[in-house]
């Protein structure tokens, strides 16, 4: 009988402890915050900068091709916030790729997942390829920088 009696305590504390779990207004996404002149990052976007012929090559011919994605990264800029988003890209045309939000900004009020943006080829921060067919990507310079710099 004692046993039974536990099981329900034990659940209880259970559910109160997932109860107060600590949520951010990011939900599953962490915000990492460099400054302004972080070097590292410029010299990330300076790599991928000067592979983007590697990723336009490849954009050209796979566009639309479901086996394919490709996404841009760039700096996006409310009064004096700024926010560094992906993009999916789907043309290239007189130096401006033509894509879609990948997610919902968190601090920018006027960005929304899915919603229509132009991207200048000179703001590119970053790009990301993925093959699904081959199962390959390729670029997402930043990523394992941004990730050694989580909680910090």
């Amino acid at each position: 009988m004692k046993n039974y009696l536990k099981l329900p305590a034990i659940l209880l504390v259970l559910l109160s402890a997932c109860k107060y779990k600590k949520e951010t207004k990011t939900g599953s996404v962490e915000v990492v915050s460099l400054k302004t002149d972080d070097q590292k990052f410029l010299e990330l976007k300076d790599t991928a900068q000067a592979n983007l012929h590697v990723f336009l090559d490849s954009l050209k011919p796979h566009a639309l091709d479901s086996n394919y994605r490709f996404l841009v990264k760039s700096d996006f800029v409310e009064g004096k916030d700024h926010e560094h988003m992906w993009s999916v890209v789907y043309k290239y045309a007189d130096g401006k790729f033509t894509g879609i939000f990948a997610d919902s900004a968190i601090y920018l009020k006027n960005i929304k997942m899915g919603a229509p943006v132009l991207i200048n080829q000179k703001d590119v921060e970053d790009w990301a390829m993925y093959d699904y067919k081959r199962n390959t990507d390729m670029g997402n310079f930043s990523d394992k920088y941004l990730r050694s710099k989580q909680g910090k």
